[in-house]
């Protein structure tokens, strides 16, 4: 019988869904213990020691290799600045979603204090 073990510890229960996620869609077999807990009232994160990743200690070598490896997401031009790309098809037609795009200007600013006015009265 294989023995579970303790592969990493989280104290964020995010950052540990992330990884959990990424070995399983790897075929590595791991659960979490300790992320609902935490997830509910996270002052208990340093009591409870985190959030824990678990799995098979067969795996502990071949899941530490897969944390390891990045994946280029910028692609050096001659000039200097990055281009993205997509790593699974090379795509250069890759961008931020609308939400983190920079959208300030002079008449977002003239409508958002409309709103505000037009709320205070």
């Amino acid at each position: 019988m294989d023995k579970i073990v303790v592969f990493k510890v989280f104290y964020n229960p995010i950052e540990a869904n992330i990884v959990k996620s990424r070995l399983i869609d790897a075929g590595i077999q791991c659960f979490l213990s300790d992320e609902h807990t935490i997830t509910l009232n996270p002052l208990y994160t340093q009591a409870l020691g985190g959030v824990k990743l678990h799995l098979f200690q067969r795996d502990a070598a071949m899941a530490g290799s897969i944390l390891e490896e990045t994946i280029p997401a910028i692609e050096e031009s001659g000039e200097g600045d990055g281009e993205y790309v997509c790593p699974n098809c090379g795509s250069h037609h890759v961008g931020y979603v609308q939400a983190t795009k920079k959208r300030f200007s002079i008449l977002t600013m003239f409508v958002s204090i409309l709103f505000m006015v037009t709320r205070l009265m």
